[in-house]
């Protein structure tokens, strides 16, 4: 009786390890201003359109005086400004079907349905804001650049490439920013980064015309928060560091958690 017992919770638990298989989340085009350009995961290139449903290993990029602003399935909005060139490297879900047909950008929090999920998204140029609802536990988000990584759970943040250079800015929550090869920084509400080409890392508030550019992506206008950091500029210090190499375009995919694991 008790190994007829033990076999059977063996049993539940090892089903409920596979009751998700990891696979491609939708992501919703909430709005297009101007000339915007898809790139497929087999090279076909297309105009975006508001509405349009899009999948991973696809390349956002808007030309000068354009704009767009996409959904994923998990509640992160992604507001691309002009000049701008966005991968959208991988978005997996556990239960991608437990949301079909939903308003993605009314999602407050990441729907426990859904059992979790892993974003990375690569930005080559030009700025991108997120707003990116809380994530669950097991669900990971992570924006890349060539010269560091910003990672995230659930909060509003830019990230703007400039060359070589790159700066991440916290505009209401905690962001994660690790440069290539140093360890990674915390950086809380009206703080930012600037990793340079030479390697040299520096800290300054963000400025009030990014929070309010942000405010207005998102048509925010819940509280003043995002606004009220004021323009101080300047570093508070300097670092040193080496130089970073440029990561490759087919760079290692981060593994789906399973739904055992959220």
């Amino acid at each position: 009786m008790k190994l007829t017992k033990l076999a059977s919770i063996f049993a539940f638990v090892l089903a409920s390890s596979f009751a998700f298989a990891a696979a491609p989340g939708n992501i919703s085009v909430g709005s297009v201003e101007g000339t915007v350009v898809v790139t497929a995961a087999d090279g076909v290139k297309t105009k975006l359109v508001a509405g349009d449903m899009l999948k991973q290993n696809t390349r956002i990029s808007t030309e000068k005086d354009s704009s767009a602003k996409i959904v994923l399935a998990n509640g992160t909005v992604i507001f691309l400004k002009p000049d701008t060139t966005l991968d959208v490297a991988q978005f997996e879900q556990n239960n991608p079907s437990a949301v079909d047909g939903q308003d993605y950008s009314a999602f407050k929090a990441e729907p426990e349905a859904t059992a979790g999920s892993v974003t990375t998204v690569r930005i080559a140029r030009g700025t991108a804001f997120f707003k990116v609802a809380k994530l669950l536990p097991g669900s990971k988000l992570t924006v890349k650049t060539r010269v560091g990584d910003v990672a995230v759970k659930g909060t509003t943040f830019y990230v703007s490439v400039s060359g070589a250079s790159v700066n991440a800015g916290c505009i209401d929550g905690v962001i994660e920013v690790t440069p290539a090869g140093r360890a990674s920084l915390t950086l809380t509400a009206g703080k930012s980064a600037t990793i340079s080409e030479t390697g040299t890392l520096s800290f300054e508030r963000v400025s009030s015309t990014l929070s309010d550019e942000a405010a207005a992506a998102f048509d925010s206008g819940e509280d003043d928060r995002v606004s009220s950091f004021g323009s101080a500029s300047g570093s508070v210090f300097d670092v040193t560091m080496p130089p970073a190499a440029v990561e490759g375009p087919n760079a290692d995919r981060i593994p789906v958690n399973s739904a055992s694991s959220l």
